[in-house]
């Protein structure tokens, strides 16, 4: 398409540039042409055209008076074309985009140890005329050398970076980041306790710099022996240490790390442990004696799976279960064992507690199902309402309606003496779920509540109103927005306190009606521009006598609004995204909003030259389109190509002869140019032959009209000029009218004999004189015709 439509352009100037200049600017966002280029284009004409077109060599096209296009490197012609109402000029340019160029920084080091110099270098592409440096301490520099050295005064991590500029002012920039630090150094230690002598083994972990290197490790062992070069000490006496190490580097930095504490000691003696008594019920807390001659920590195993590590020499532990315990305790001195010593203690009597639930039919009311340890000869269930005591193994027990009560389950093993007791809290309530609106708005928020609710804490809500779906978690009071038209008689919560209680569901006595403006339009998602829009208003109350007073359209075309129920049919401009909003207030002050975004879409540019034509039958005209889309002439029987820019058109009938461009959004423009066509006419004589006395006149009528005419030969006619003119021939003649179109394409010739007749004469005699009452005879003479 692109050759032919250069092609086209370089006829329509040589046929329509007069009067017209055109010329246009084009600018690179941030000033370079540079790979991938964004550049804007200005035209410049002498008028203002009706449209352009664009043509920018890289296969894109515009309709845009000032388009912006990305490049890619390399060079383009640009064509503009500015369509004026009868002509179109073209102008072309020739525009360079500069392929982009490479930046790579490296560095000798991106790590010193301390401050120092570091040496950076810029290999880039193209040819390079500047470099833009930062070396990220507040130090900037402009030189046309890609290498440099820069000295790094301070601590601290830098971003530095490099701009290399070639001489068509194309950039591209890289960077480093370079850290100026002592030497990380980590490190640790085995064992860090223990037994003397205990021989430990320290390790140093350090971060060195490209090319770093350790030049000496120091260990400090804490204990008044010498500094080593060598991670491994054995210690000899009882203590607690706190050992370093420091380090030098090949580049003289230096460093020191602090070990954790480490301790070594010896086996604690005269170890002695016993419990607080033999035998304990089950009720009771055990407690425990471990002492130690220079122990600072007891390790205990309570011989029921649970272990403990104490500093004081005296513990307690509660045991789950009954049965007899082997308890084990061993002495440590900084992490030295000593003689553990063992022994057992018996958990006899019983050990209280049970499980409960209440039942769903009533609420109120709990089972409890006994399941304590031991040997139980006494039952006592203080259900914490006033009520009796019950002796029974298990219990059903009935609250009161409302309240918390603590039930306490004492159980007694006659034949140990021992008794326990455990309880829980029973929470029982009448709760009731209000709302102080009948009447909503669309839209509206309001707020359900719980009252007489459970004291029970993290009661857990789920909440099922307005018609909105099912919401958990939440919490009372909980306030809802009416999202959904309708007469709402459904509304309650579900409470939910625990797994030993069956769920509530608390329902709302009275029905809620959302009602309000039920707003509808329809709207075309999206639209050609230019295109006429027909915003239908389908809204209605949701109640019926709930009546609409106030309407009001904001079209999105600032300043332009509507306050009636009927839209206007709205034209929208230029391509862009337009939000509609439909406003409503009904008469209970229920107010509601609609929004709909309406997307147009571009419409292609097309102008055809020539405006229009005459032909005579048989000849052709060349007819051009400026456009940049998809594009087709009608008839295609008209035209010798009907998708061409340029075609040639030999129409047999005057008319139209139509071009519609379609772009890529399926939107369509359509012009048009109106050839006029000269077909070959028959010329005739309305009468023919045509009789005439002598000296008397007639009117000659010649078809078809409309056309030129001449009337020959000139004598006896009144107008040789018109369609009907009179002749009176003094003898027969014939007379031709000559017939032409106001084109000059075609003629024709009808002819008429005017037939002139002599006129007749007649001779009665010569006068005579007769006697009065005397007979006399007439013999007239008569001519022949």
């Amino acid at each position: 398409m692109l050759k032919l439509y250069i092609f086209i352009f370089t006829i329509a100037i040589s046929i329509c540039s007069y009067g017209q200049t055109v010329s246009f600017t084009y600018a690179g966002v941030g000033g370079t042409l540079c790979n991938p280029a964004t550049v804007n284009f200005t035209p410049t004409t002498s008028e203002t055209p009706i449209g352009y077109t664009w043509s920018f060599g890289n296969g894109q096209f515009s309709n845009a008076a000032n388009p912006s296009i990305v490049f890619s490197a390399g060079t383009y012609t640009v064509s503009l074309v500015a369509v004026f109402a009868s002509q179109a000029v073209e102008t072309t340019q020739t525009i360079f985009i500069n392929p982009s160029i490479t930046n790579t920084l490296t560095v000798d080091r991106n790590y010193i140890c301390q401050p120092g110099i570091v040496n950076f270098t810029s290999t880039s592409s193209g040819n390079i005329a500047s470099y833009e440096w930062n070396f990220g301490d507040g130090v900037t520099l402009i030189n046309t050398s890609p290498i440099i050295t820069h000295n790094y005064a301070s601590f601290g991590s830098f971003a530095a970076s490099v701009k290399a500029i070639d001489v068509s002012g194309c950039g591209a920039i890289s960077s480093q980041t370079i850290t100026v630090q002592n030497p990380p150094i980590s490190g640790s230690v085995s064992p860090s306790s223990g037994c003397i002598p205990a021989t430990a083994n320290f390790t140093a972990n350090v971060t060195l710099p490209i090319g770093g290197s350790v030049t000496s490790y120091t260990w400090d062992f804490n204990n008044g022996s010498p500094t080593s070069s060598i991670g491994t000490h054995t210690y000899n006496a009882v203590g607690l240490y706190n050992p370093t190490v420091s380090i030098i580097t090949n580049e003289g930095c230096s460093n020191t790390f602090n070990y954790p504490t480490i301790g070594f000691g010896t086996p604690p003696t005269n170890h002695i442990a016993y419990p607080g008594k033999l035998i304990y019920c089950g009720s009771e807390t055990p407690m425990f004696v471990a002492k130690a001659n220079t122990a600072n920590t007891y390790f205990w195993d309570y011989g029921d799976g649970t272990t403990q590590t104490v500093t004081d020499t005296i513990t307690t532990h509660k045991y789950a279960t009954l049965g007899v315990k082997n308890i084990t305790v061993t002495p440590y001195f900084n992490g030295c064992a000593g003689t553990p010593i063992s022994f057992s203690i018996s958990i006899v009597g019983v050990i209280a507690s049970y499980t409960y639930a209440n039942t769903c039919t009533n609420k109120k009311t709990f089972t409890f199902t006994n399941t304590s340890q031991g040997i139980v000869t006494n039952y006592q269930w203080n259900f914490g309402d006033a009520s009796p005591i019950a002796n029974s193994i298990n219990a059903t027990h009935t609250y009161p309606a409302s309240g918390s009560f603590t039930t306490v389950l004492t159980i007694t093993d006659n034949g140990t003496g021992c008794s326990d007791t455990t309880s829980v809290v029973i929470q029982t309530a009448n709760p009731t779920l209000t709302n102080p609106d009948l009447i909503l708005c669309k839209n509206a928020n309001t707020t359900f509540t719980i009252q007489n609710n459970y004291m029970t804490p993290g009661i857990g809500y789920t909440w099922s109103v307005l018609g909105l779906p099912n919401i958990g978690n939440a919490t009372n009071p909980f306030t809802a927005t009416a999202t959904n038209f309708g007469n709402f008689n459904n509304n309650y919560v579900v409470i939910n306190n625990g797994a030993q209680y069956c769920a509530d569901t608390i329902s709302l006595n009275n029905a809620i009606s959302v009602r309000g403006p039920n707003l509808s339009f329809n709207a075309p998602a999206s639209v050609c521009a230019l295109t006429d829009v027909f915003l239908l208003n389908t809204s209605t109350p949701y109640q019926a006598t709930d009546t609409v007073k106030l309407w009001y359209w904001n079209y999105g075309i600032s300043p332009i609004n509507d306050t009636t129920y009927i839209a206007d049919t709205i034209r929208f401009g230029g391509p862009g995204v337009y939000t509609v909003k439909l406003f409503a207030q009904d008469k209970n002050g229920c107010i509601d909003s609609l929004i709909k975004n309406i997307t147009v879409r571009p419409t292609p540019f097309l102008r055809i030259f020539p405006r229009g034509d005459t032909l005579c039958l048989g000849q052709t005209d060349q007819l051009i389109a400026f456009h940049s889309d998809t594009l087709l002439w009608t008839p295609a029987t008209s035209v010798s190509c009907s998708t061409c820019d340029t075609t040639i058109a030999s129409p047999t009938n005057s008319g139209y002869i139509y071009a519609t461009a379609t772009n890529n959004l399926n939107c369509v423009a359509t012009d048009s140019s109106y050839v006029l066509v000269y077909t070959p006419f028959t010329s005739s004589i309305l009468e023919s032959p045509i009789t005439v006395c002598l000296k008397d006149s007639v009117q000659l009528s010649a078809l078809p009209l409309g056309k030129k005419i001449a009337w020959s030969p000139l004598s006896g006619i009144s107008n040789p000029i018109i369609y009907n003119p009179f002749v009176s021939p003094n003898t027969t003649t014939m007379y031709a009218a000559a017939l032409e179109d106001s084109a000059g394409c075609f003629t024709d010739t009808a002819y008429v004999n005017v037939i002139v007749k002599t006129l007749p004469t007649v001779d009665s005699g010569p006068d005579r004189g007769y006697p009065y009452l005397s007979p006399f005879t007439i013999n007239p003479l008569y001519s022949s015709n």
